[in-house]
């Protein structure tokens, strides 16, 4: 998957309601809309896709899969943020599952319910940080990022029975990023250290030296082995693979099957079923 996307699950609701949401938001922001098409899958994609078509936010409803309970909704033109709120507030409360990936560097989520977002995640938390956040993010004690790590106890009523979140998060959303940096935070006693001024000059010394031993350790290991790097690519996480994970847990779409996790365009007819396409100026 080479581009950005983002999928909207709705749950519980049509896509006739869907629309009407959808249409009630954007008046709100004046914003007319400039098309309105039902069709086949394909059909109405490649027109919702159309360069051409003057409109910055376009979206495809389709219908829920039959064993499932949500609605999917493609976000196909710029990226609207706190929509999946906005749907929540508009369809009664009801649970708004959104998931995006962009190509192979980061996946996420986010989750909103009775108006208000849950829960949110992202697999690398650095990806749209700035400059100022990351040098937070190092001091120890502050967890600039936490609210990101993605907690599935807040939706635990999603995932099926016999599924605990803790094993979740475990084995879908920490893999990567997330447990690098738990494995590289500080012990209690170093944040101690800090937040009662203690005087741990021996002990960050000690750290220090120990850091030097481990990086020169680690750059004769590289030297002495040409395939270091190709290990390396093979411990990334495809995340393409964990937004398919987080769905199929979900049941987001079949219960064996999520098709949204490859190129849009080739996702067959017969797989996504009919389709409506909004686009808003």
């Amino acid at each position: 998957m080479s581009n950005a996307t983002t999928i909207f699950h709705i749950q519980g609701q049509a896509p006739e309601a869907v629309e009407g949401a959808l249409d009630a938001i954007f008046a709100r922001e004046e914003r007319p809309r400039a098309l309105r098409l039902e069709g086949t899958y394909t059909a109405v994609l490649a027109r919702a896709l159309d360069p051409d078509l003057v409109a910055g936010y376009r979206y495809l409803i389709l219908r829920a899969h039959p064993a499932s309970a949500w609605t999917p909704l493609l976000e196909l033109g710029n990226r609207t943020e706190g929509l999946d709120v906005a749907l929540s507030a508009a369809l009664n409360g009801c649970v708004v599952f959104t998931l995006f990936v962009y190509g192979d560097t980061i996946s996420g989520y986010r989750v909103a319910r009775n108006g208000a977002e849950v829960d949110r995640y992202l697999s690398d938390p650095t990806y749209f940080a700035s400059e100022e956040d990351e040098e937070e993010h190092r001091l120890p004690g502050i967890g600039a990022f936490e609210e990101l790590r993605g907690r599935p106890e807040r939706f635990a009523e999603l995932l099926p029975a016999g599924t605990a979140p803790a094993a979740m998060a475990q084995v879908v959303l920490h893999p990567g990023w997330w447990e690098e940096h738990d494995a590289a935070l500080p012990t209690s006693a170093e944040r101690l250290a800090v937040v009662r001024g203690i005087d741990s000059t021996d002990h960050m010394n000690d750290m220090t030296a120990d850091t030097t031993k481990a990086k020169t350790s680690s750059d004769d290991a590289q030297d002495n082995d040409d395939g270091a790097q190709d290990d390396d690519d093979e411990d990334l996480v495809d995340e393409t693979d964990r937004m398919r994970c987080i769905a199929l847990a979900l049941e987001l779409w079949g219960p064996s099957e999520y098709p949204f996790t490859q190129e849009l365009e080739d996702i067959p007819n017969t797989q996504a079923g009919p389709a409506l396409a909004l686009a808003f100026t």
